[in-house]
């Protein structure tokens, strides 16, 4: 039935638009309204000659002016009308009312979905929670069904980023040991319990987490993400050269869309703004006092500045953090909390550092969020 209703308005749109084609609209003639126009006038000379206010030699005159006149318009009233053939009109009409419907049919039966059913909007949204079951549901499937089969390393390893992203860190750091444990040994998996043990240190690289990271290294050199994470646990340690030399290799060997350069290069810059800062320090200290506090917040706002352009220094939103605290101004504190989540939401690890220091400084997450 549907398609019997789109037939009728496409034959309706057609016709609307080739009717002007098909049916000239009549038009006067013109030279039938000259010689209207002429056999008046001369009717009007002969009234005037007859009433005395024309003298007849004048009279005569007009009357064979207007009737030459007269004479040259029947002479051009003859001509064709321009425009084709009216006995054509109607048939290029018809034609052209035939060859797009039927040119928009062979289209949508090349391109189209003729065997598509129908789809009410109902059927569609029962389809949407069939294809995409709530998450949670789906995680307690799971769980049910490693309850019962508690060495299907596969569920763990299914289930594990759920549980790291919903903060349980423990579980997550739980399943990704038995994915490790009952499956193959590979640099993935150890770079994945290796990370969800930052994660749950909040950002900090603990040795554990440092042992499976070498294990990855071990197996696969030149692994990205155990490399990072190496290079990590050095700058935390204080070992600032040997994270650049871990880091100045991974860039070396990357390829020139790797997803993690720009990651190490943020952090290779902050390596290199910490380089000076003792002797920067040391002449800040050595200033009067009131010239001291300016250029403490002179330093601190260029670095708040910095932060809004580049979010990406994790080092940068530590320091800018601690530094607000310092000062008393809690509320650029939380604030600053809050930009932080932001800008490092794609990089969970360095977000719990972030995390971590506003725990230790008493900045309100509640607030912040």
């Amino acid at each position: 039935m549907i398609w019997v209703v789109f037939a009728f308005l496409a034959g309706v749109a057609c016709l609307a638009l080739l009717t002007p084609l098909a049916f000239e609209s009549a038009e006067p003639d013109p030279g039938e309204s000259d010689r209207v126009f002429y056999a008046r006038q001369i009717a009007e000379i002969e009234r005037e000659r007859a009433e005395g206010r024309l003298r007849a030699d004048d009279a005569e005159a007009a009357r064979l002016e207007a009737a030459r006149r007269l004479l040259r318009s029947d002479e051009g009233s003859g001509a064709p009308a321009p425009g084709g053939s009216k006995r054509l009109r109607p048939a290029a009409a018809i034609g052209l009312a035939t060859l797009i419907p039927l040119l928009a049919l062979a289209l949508y039966l090349k391109v189209g979905a003729v065997g598509l059913p129908d789809a009410p909007l109902e059927a569609r949204r029962e389809l949407a929670a069939a294809a995409s079951p709530d998450l949670a549901k789906a995680v307690a499937r799971i769980e049910a069904h490693l309850a019962e089969h508690p060495n299907d390393g596969r569920g763990f390893e299914v289930v594990a980023p759920y549980y790291l992203r919903a903060g349980r860190y423990d579980e997550a750091i739980h399943a990704r040991e038995e994915a490790l444990r009952l499956l193959v040994e590979t640099p993935e998996r150890h770079d994945d319990l290796g990370e969800a043990l930052v994660v749950a240190a909040q950002g900090r690289v603990t040795d554990e987490a440092q042992s499976h990271f070498e294990a990855a290294a071990r197996i696969a050199p030149g692994d990205p993400m155990s490399g990072y994470y190496l290079g990590l646990a050095a700058a935390q340690q204080g070992h600032a050269d040997k994270a650049r030399e871990i880091w100045e290799r991974l860039i070396a060997s990357a390829t020139p869309d790797a997803p993690y350069r720009e990651i190490i290069s943020g952090q290779l810059q902050a390596l290199s703004r910490e380089a000076p800062a003792g002797a920067a320090a040391e002449a800040v200290a050595a200033l009067p006092d009131n010239e001291r506090m300016a250029t403490i917040r002179g330093m601190v706002d260029r670095l708040a500045g910095r932060l809004a352009q580049q979010g990406d220094d994790v080092e940068g939103w530590l320091k800018l953090l601690r530094a607000y605290t310092v000062l008393g101004e809690h509320e650029k504190a939380t604030a600053t909390l809050a930009d932080a989540r932001i800008a490092l939401a794609a990089k969970p690890a360095e977000a719990a550092r972030v995390d971590g220091l506003a725990r230790e400084l008493g900045v309100s997450e509640k607030t912040a969020r």
